[in-house]
């Protein structure tokens, strides 16, 4: 399965907003007061606020992005382990055979929860329990 491409591109695409607002922060902010063309305190307040929800905005991609991926991710579940150990009435130590040709079951051999198993010799299916 590759990998989620959600959290680098949200990362990406949230510098761009940031980016902006930082930007205007640092034009309206980095000038000296009282010279030619700098902005009046009104224009500096009323675009700080704006800036700030660039900021805010970008910041939110940035960081919610992971967040956002990771919860739709799909879950992780263990690989499920089937025990294949001879029922209560055969001898500890008995292997179980195929039915067909008499072949032993491999040691590690994965069955089904209700005990169909698949010979790995002539490929056919068999249940362990008899049935």
């Amino acid at each position: 399965m590759p990998p989620n491409p959600l959290p680098v591109l949200g990362r990406v695409m949230g510098i761009v907003p940031l980016g902006i607002g930082v930007t205007v922060l640092g034009f309206l902010w980095g000038m000296p007061f009282g010279e030619f063309g700098s902005p009046p305190l009104f224009f500096r307040l009323f675009g700080s606020f704006i800036a700030l929800a660039f900021v805010l905005t970008g910041l939110g991609i940035v960081f919610g992005s992971a967040a956002i991926a990771q919860s739709h991710a799909p879950p992780r579940y263990p690989e499920p382990q089937f025990d294949i150990s001879p029922p209560d009435d055969r001898p500890p130590g008995t292997r179980f055979v195929c039915p067909k040709c008499g072949a032993p079951l491999a040691e590690k051999v994965d069955v089904s929860p209700h005990g169909d198993a698949k010979c790995g010799y002539c490929n056919s299916w068999f249940n362990i329990h008899g049935k």
